[in-house]
């Protein structure tokens, strides 16, 4: 195996992904604050008070459909096209479990760091904050979100196995 062309197909597209990833938070709250309600500090949860929107509830819809069937599969093909013709004896399933779980390792680690470390723990922006919330300490728990990025970690490797068995089955 090239790990070479396997580390720079996976980190490339999982960059890729993850700013796609970022901008789609983003737009989804600036549609309905409340979409990723489920994803906050139980304590922040609990102020806030109220359950989901119905307006939440088709953003957070849209948000996966986009993220998931718009981002995630397109990229994830162009990852596993791209590195078959980049090694010398085609694309065969270690090379692409291997490269589609740094795809989401490279997902995981940017929405821990950067999205919820640094983007919504540090600087907060209003935009990411629930009304009614804004004060709270708990925002800034980073063992919360170190703790939903470790929960979510298992998909790494669901995700490499399975795009593997595809691509042991295409070629």
């Amino acid at each position: 195996m090239q790990w070479s062309a396997v580390l720079g197909y996976g980190l490339g597209y999982g960059l890729a992904l993850s700013v796609l990833f970022t901008a789609a938070v983003f737009a989804g709250s600036a549609l309905s604050r409340d979409f990723l309600l489920n994803d906050y500090p139980p304590a922040v949860q609990r102020r806030y008070g109220r359950p989901k929107s119905a307006r939440g509830r088709r953003v957070a819809l849209l948000f996966g459909v986009f993220v998931w069937a718009g981002c995630a599969v397109p990229l994830m093909t162009g990852a596993m096209i791209g590195l078959d013709g980049a090694l010398r004896k085609g694309l065969d399933f270690w090379s692409a479990a291997f490269c589609a779980a740094l795809v989401f390792a490279t997902l995981t680690v940017w929405d821990l760091v950067v999205l919820d470390w640094i983007i919504f723990a540090g600087l907060r922006p209003r935009l990411l904050l629930l009304p009614g919330t804004e004060d709270m300490a708990e925002y800034r728990d980073l063992r919360f979100h170190l703790d939903a990025a470790l929960k979510g970690s298992p998909l790494i490797i669901v995700v490499g196995l399975l795009t593997g068995g595809v691509a042991a089955l295409i070629t």
